[in-house]
């Protein structure tokens, strides 16, 4: 009876998908223009390397200095957006597709510079034609280790799209790892807003890195050209876009080093907008008194009248430390040339200080009054919630301090009448 039962048979094994490995009918062509077939366990790809010495000079920055940036920021600041663990990998890493959104968009080039013996090595890993996705993306090694990528607008697109197309291919590939992120477009508008009026790489490169670019292809074009050099075969203007995924990697080597130049506060090379930047930045990272040195430097070597944000940011500074009449004196600076919303929290901030540190209520009814003038006298850029609290807060001070005052001077008449019996 036992041979009548039923055994559950052994579960199948899915099967894995045959892929077509034929060789491409452009490869010849595309090997003659500098590229390298080569075969993977999941199919076929291009790829295209270069080898940049430590004294290669991009822009008017060498490449040298990466490793002593790196260093810096991880004897100096170990937490800081900027700063590499020492127990990391990194790569610098950007990407050319087919479109800017949507499940369809493919990656078609996967651009990776990474430290070597005595210089950089630059990857390109180039798409074979879309059936070959799988191997093209096995051969980024995004599964093998984590690590940290560097990128320019690399979180909100490049790492988003590699994630969808890994996803797309899950199936076929290994988990793909969980990577830190630095992304140089974030720490751009940090240390440059007010500076730059815009952020897209080629401005940063022209106006902070000292490149030109000569003869680019607009990156508007590269999924058209791409299209093209599979359905032609014709790989001439496949390898300009090439040439600018190239730039585009050497400008996040310069760019990463140059922010660090930034942070070591040397000589003045920026405006004080930039340095009153970053003392913010360390601020918003509560690094407090990384902070308040670079507020100082700012107070130290520009003229008021440009360090007036940075008088601001003192002065508060020294209002935590209960320093109060080196932080009126700190505001007062500030209010010689700020405007907007931070002149109004300048006024605040006095008002305040006379009111419960001085307790001088005539001097910080004053002031409240200054404060509520300057906000009816000018448009206010903030949201309309933000301004009617403004107003309702002006109102309660107003109110409440000449309650004060009221009290003070009625305290004080009693006694000016006993001094003057006989």
């Amino acid at each position: 009876m036992k041979g009548l039962v039923k055994k559950n048979p052994p579960k199948e094994q899915p099967k894995k998908e045959v892929r077509n490995h034929a060789i491409p009918f452009y490869t010849d062509a595309w090997i003659n223009a500098g590229l390298k077939l080569v075969k993977n366990e999941q199919g076929l790809f291009f790829v295209k390397e270069a080898f940049y010495p430590e004294q290669y000079v991009h822009g008017n920055i060498p490449l040298s200095k990466l490793s002593g940036a790196i260093n810096y920021m991880q004897e100096h600041y170990p937490n800081h957006p900027l700063t590499i663990s020492q127990e990391s990998l990194y790569s610098f890493y950007d990407t050319e597709t087919t479109g800017l959104k949507g499940t369809g968009v493919l990656i078609f080039l996967n651009g990776m510079l990474k430290k070597v013996d005595q210089g950089l090595r630059l990857r390109q890993y180039v798409l074979a034609d879309p059936s070959q996705e799988a191997a093209f993306l096995y051969a980024s090694e995004f599964w093998k280790e984590k690590q940290t990528i560097i990128t320019y607008n690399g979180k909100s697109f490049d790492i988003p799209q590699l994630e969808t197309r890994w996803t797309m291919n899950r199936n076929l590939l290994p988990d793909l790892k969980l990577h830190s992120q630095i992304d140089l477009m974030h720490s751009s508008k940090r240390i440059w807003k007010g500076d730059l009026e815009r952020f897209k790489l080629k401005q940063v490169e022209e106006q902070k890195l000292g490149f030109i670019r000569k003869d680019d292809i607009p990156g508007h074009l590269a999924p058209i050209i791409y299209f093209d050099a599979v359905k032609s075969g014709n790989p001439v203007n496949l390898m300009r876009v090439l040439k600018h995924n190239e730039w585009d990697i050497l400008s996040l080597v310069t760019l990463y080093i140059l922010s660090v130049d930034l942070l070591k506060e040397k000589d003045v090379v920026e405006s004080a907008v930039t340095y009153t930047n970053i003392g913010k930045w360390f601020r918003d990272l509560k690094t407090k008194q990384a902070s308040y040195d670079w507020f100082q430097f700012v107070v130290n070597q520009f003229p008021n009248e440009e360090a007036s944000l940075a008088y601001y940011y003192v002065g508060l500074h020294l209002k935590r430390k209960k320093l109060f009449d080196e932080s009126i004196q700190a505001f007062q600076e500030s209010l010689k040339k700020i405007d907007g919303k931070y002149r109004l929290e300048v006024y605040v901030e006095l008002a305040k200080l006379y009111e419960h540190q001085k307790k001088d209520f005539a001097l910080a009814l004053e002031i409240t009054l200054q404060c509520a003038v300057y906000l009816a006298n000018n448009i206010y850029d903030g949201s309309p919630l933000k301004l009617l609290k403004i107003k309702e807060d002006l109102q309660k001070r107003k109110v409440r301090i000449i309650r004060k005052l009221t009290i003070s001077r009625e305290t004080a008449q009693p006694n000016k009448k006993r001094l003057e019996m006989p």
